[in-house]
């Protein structure tokens, strides 16, 4: 699987998504735990610095909801599909499509974080 690249979003977005990307394509059987805690904080994080769009929150919560699968799966099999994966993958894939037209909400303008 190519890597996914963040490298046309601003540099804030890219950077509070590396810690989900990271834990989507290194996690391991027995770290669901983990995953699922990286992921909600990075939700939360791209939550409180832009405004939310439907498409950008469906996108969201997709990618959080596959992200759960893969946690899931990564606790309580001895294996991970790759399917299990792949659609984590996909589904950060299209959060990332979605905050390339994404715009900083007030709290990130007057933090000076905008873009």
């Amino acid at each position: 699987m190519g890597q996914i690249d963040t490298s046309d979003l601003p540099p804030v977005l890219s950077k509070l998504l590396a810690p989900w990307l990271e834990a989507i394509e290194t996690s391991e059987i027995g770290m669901g735990d983990h995953v699922t805690a990286i992921a909600a904080h990075s939700f939360m994080s791209l939550l409180h610095r832009i405004e939310m769009t439907p498409m950008l929150e469906r996108s969201l919560v997709d990618a959080r909801a596959a992200t759960d699968t893969l946690a899931a799966v990564l606790d309580y099999k001895r294996a991970v599909p790759l399917r299990v994966r792949r659609a984590a993958r996909h589904a950060i894939a299209a959060v990332i499509e979605a905050l390339r037209d994404a715009t900083p909400n007030a709290v990130t303008k007057e933090l000076g974080l905008g873009w």
